[in-house]
Parts: C-alpha cells; sequence; structure tokens
C-alpha cells in the first residue's frame, strides 16, 4: 500500500503539473507526440517519427518563448471572513504591477494545500460500496484516491480570464471558489500564467501567499418549534452555564468562611477593613436546552455524520432560545460544552467549532453519555442528533426520560427508527436533510 500510495502521488504531481505548464492546445501537441513517439520507433515502415520532430519542436521554441516572462508583480489576497460549504463565494486579489512596462494576457491561478490521504483513509473509501465505481477502479484505487485529494484540498477554484495590468498601477482581481466541505481552506500559492506566443507553453511565476478561512457546516431553515418552558435550578448562577467561573448576579459582601473559593475575595474590601472579605452570589432558575451531537460513527458513516454536523448546524443558527441557554455537548479527544445565549457566547462560535470537528474513534459513547447525564438536572429539554440507535443510545435516551428531561431525537438514517417509549423519534434522511427538517411537525417538541 506505501509503493501504491507513492505511485498514486507522483502520476498526479505529473498531471498537475503538465495542466499549469501547458495549454489546451499545447496538451494536444504533446499527445500528438507521445503517439508519434509509439508509433514512429520503426523509421523504414512509418513516417510517424517525422510528427514527432515537429511536435517536439514545436514545444521547444514554446518553451524557450515562454522564459521571456519575467514581471515584478506584487499579490494581495483578501478574503471573506467565513464561507458556507456548497456556496460559491467571492474574493478579491490586488495584483501591483511594480515593473516599467505594461503586462497582458495573464491568468491568475491560486492554490490550496494539498492533503495526500494515508493508506487507512484510502482502505476505508474503498471498502466501501459505490455503484459508479466499476471493479477495475474498486481494485486499484486511484479515482477514489483522487476524490479524497479533491476533498482535501477543500475548494475548487476558477482560474480568471486574461488579465491586463498597467505598469505602476494596482488592478482588483475578482476570483470564484465553491467549498466541497467544511473545515479550514489553507492556500498556499498563487500562480500567474501566460501562455508564450505559440500558445503551447504557459510561463509560471508562483509565491508563497499563505492564507486561511473557515468554511461553516451547511444550515438548513428549521420549522417553528414549540420548545418547553420549564424553569430549573443553576446552581451558581448564570455563568455557571460554562464549564467555569460563577454566578454573576452579585448581592452582597460578607465575612470569609473556611472554604469560601479564592477568587470570590473581594480584594479592595479585603484592604480597607483588613480581615478577608468575599462576595456572595445567589443561585438562578432558568430554561436551558442541551443539543447533543453524536461523532461516533465508523467510517462507512461519514455521509451520516456529516448530516449530523449539518442538522445541529442548522439548530444552532436558526433555534429561538430567546432568554433561555443552549449547549452543544460532543465528543472528540475528550467531551466539549460550549454555551450559547445570555451573554455566553454567539451562534457563529459554535458554528466554527462545528465546522472543524471529527468523528471520534478513540472513546466509546459512554463518554458522551455520561458527560450529557452529569448536567442533566438542569436541563429543559435535550435535542438529540445520533447517528443510529443501538443500545447504548436507547439507555441514553430511557435514563434522560427517567429524569424528567424532555427529548427530541434526530436520527440520520433513511428509515424511521421505532419510538423508544412515549420518546419521538424522526429520521433524517442524509441525502435530504432540508427536506427532512421541514418535515418535522411542530409537535415534534411540544409533545416532549
Amino acid at each position: 500500500m506505501p509503493r501504491l500510495l507513492r505511485a498514486f502521488i507522483r502520476v498526479y504531481r505529473f498531471s498537475e503539473w503538465t495542466r499549469r505548464r501547458f495549454t489546451p492546445a499545447g496538451l494536444a501537441v504533446l499527445y500528438v507526440l507521445v503517439v508519434a513517439t509509439v508509433f514512429g520507433v520503426d523509421t523504414h515502415r512509418t513516417v510517424a517519427y517525422q510528427i514527432f520532430g515537429l511536435a517536439v519542436g514545436l514545444l521547444a521554441i514554446a518553451a524557450l518563448g515562454s522564459l521571456r516572462f519575467r514581471p515584478k508583480l506584487t499579490l494581495e489576497r483578501r478574503l471573506p471572513p467565513y464561507v458556507t460549504v456548497g456556496e460559491v463565494f467571492s474574493y478579491r486579489h490586488r495584483v501591483y504591477n511594480q515593473g516599467p512596462h505594461a503586462v497582458s494576457g495573464v491568468r491568475l491561478r491560486d492554490e490550496l494545500a494539498e492533503r495526500f490521504p494515508d493508506a487507512e483513509t484510502l482502505r476505508h473509501a474503498r471498502a466501501a460500496r459505490d455503484p459508479q465505481v466499476n471493479w477495475v477502479d474498486r481494485r486499484i484505487g486511484f479515482p477514489r484516491w483522487l476524490e479524497l485529494v479533491r476533498r482535501g484540498r477543500g475548494a475548487v477554484i476558477e482560474q480568471t480570464n486574461l488579465l491586463s495590468f498597467p505598469a505602476g498601477r494596482s488592478v482588483e482581481v475578482t476570483v470564484s471558489a465553491t467549498p466541497v466541505r467544511r473545515g479550514v481552506l489553507r492556500f498556499e500559492r498563487c500562480r500567474l500564467l501566460r501562455p508564450d506566443p505559440l500558445g503551447l507553453v504557459n510561463a509560471s511565476i508562483g509565491a508563497a501567499l499563505p492564507g486561511e478561512l473557515v468554511v461553516l457546516p451547511r444550515c438548513h431553515p428549521i420549522p417553528p418549534l414549540a420548545l418547553p418552558g420549564t424553569r430549573r435550578l443553576q446552581r451558581g448562577g448564570v455563568a455557571l452555564s460554562h464549564d467555569v467561573g460563577d454566578s454573576q448576579e452579585f448581592i452582597q459582601l460578607r465575612d470569609y468562611r473556611p472554604g469560601d473559593p479564592l477568587r470570590h475575595i473581594h480584594w479592595p474590601s479585603f484592604a480597607k477593613v483588613g480581615n478577608p472579605v468575599v462576595k456572595e452570589f445567589q443561585d438562578e432558575y432558568f430554561t436551558r436546552y442541551a443539543l447533543v451531537l453524536d461523532t461516533f460513527g465508523d467510517a462507512q458513516s461519514d455521509v451520516e455524520f456529516e448530516a449530523a454536523v449539518s442538522v445541529a448546524a442548522s439548530f444552532v443558527a436558526g433555534l429561538e432560545i430567546r432568554d433561555a441557554l443552549l449547549d452543544m455537548v460532543f465528543v472528540e479527544d475528550r467531551a466539549y460544552r460550549l454555551t450559547l445565549g445570555r451573554g455566553l457566547g454567539r451562534s457563529l462560535d459554535l458554528l466554527r467549532e462545528l465546522a472543524a470537528v471529527e468523528p471520534c474513534r478513540g472513546h466509546r459513547f459512554e463518554l458522551l453519555a455520561a458527560h450529557v447525564l452529569e448536567h442533566a438536572q438542569a436541563l429543559s429539554g435535550c435535542i438529540m442528533v445520533l447517528l443510529r440507535m443501538d443500545e447504548d443510545r436507547r439507555r441514553l435516551v430511557n435514563r434522560l426520560h427517567g429524569l424528567g428531561v424532555q427529548q427530541l431525537v434526530l436520527v440520520t438514517a433513511s428509515e424511521n427508527p421505532a419510538p423508544e417509549g412515549k420518546v419521538a423519534m424522526h429520521a433524517i434522511d442524509p441525502r435530504d436533510v432540508g427536506g427532512s427538517l421541514r418535515a418535522l411537525p411542530r409537535e415534534a417538541m411540544s409533545s416532549w
């Protein structure tokens, strides 16, 4: 497998080099050269060697002509703050011509960092069944490897048309791109290409121009759902809705008692009276919801996992929680709990976290279940986004139901899962997430 991967990388890099260095007409001459090489070996029986000599001569002259392109150009890329997967976006390049002569007939090509898949990733991709891939492709795996490279790159960037840059002036160029995955797009280089006078070989001038752009998961509209409004005691106040901190609802100052946290000490009063004085806070009651994202998927559930992330992002962006709190809970290398609402976070912050979340294969589902149950007493309701429904997940649903937590369970599966007691479960078609969310009845939450 490692030897096969190295061969894939060599073939891919050579293919990219030829596409960059040769124009469409130059590629046609190159193909003619290859055919003439095969059929022109015997010079006594064919005249294909003459075509071979003509093709070599044309490409050699074109390559020498391309060496004259040495402009003095400075480039600056201006990216938007964030984009959404699957949606076309535009950004700008500012190109400044520092040379004494105008430059024309130039194409701008932005290049993203390449991320080649490892042997394990390719093995899982080849194991997945796809009716559109024939037996030879499944055995060799090069088309699937190319698809993994394309997804690792993260976006398809369109080349610009022929441009002109006047001497001593700057020009803004608009570039369009389409992200094909969520996460971070890492821009690496920018190249300027100009064909030689014969129009066969491109002169290529490249410059390192690093940059990063966050691609958010796709969000779909969700129907207006009735949320339960039961208030629960939040021990420690509002700020304890985060993992650390204390209530911001200040009551009074009092003398220090053994066991009080040192961070509660009011230092100005301590300095004034000479004795430790602490700040006292009150507990509060308010509504709080949990959005639980199941990240425990296998290699064959990539489509279901991306659908689950899109569902979670849709609720983060579209759920109206008003004066409540929304905790997003998921597991990667450890359990994470991020809070939105009452001044403790923004929807964009949670969407950025969802943009980078990856499937968890180093832990068991019990880690997520234990983290949710630890905070269940403070929850008014829970939205469960699950990849499948098995015994471990049913156990968590039943435990939350027994604690009086009202639930909305969404499973990224094509068929409706069997209901668990009084808890309704709704299937989310991974290939039509938007349609599945629109089909949710308003009673999906009011029946909690």
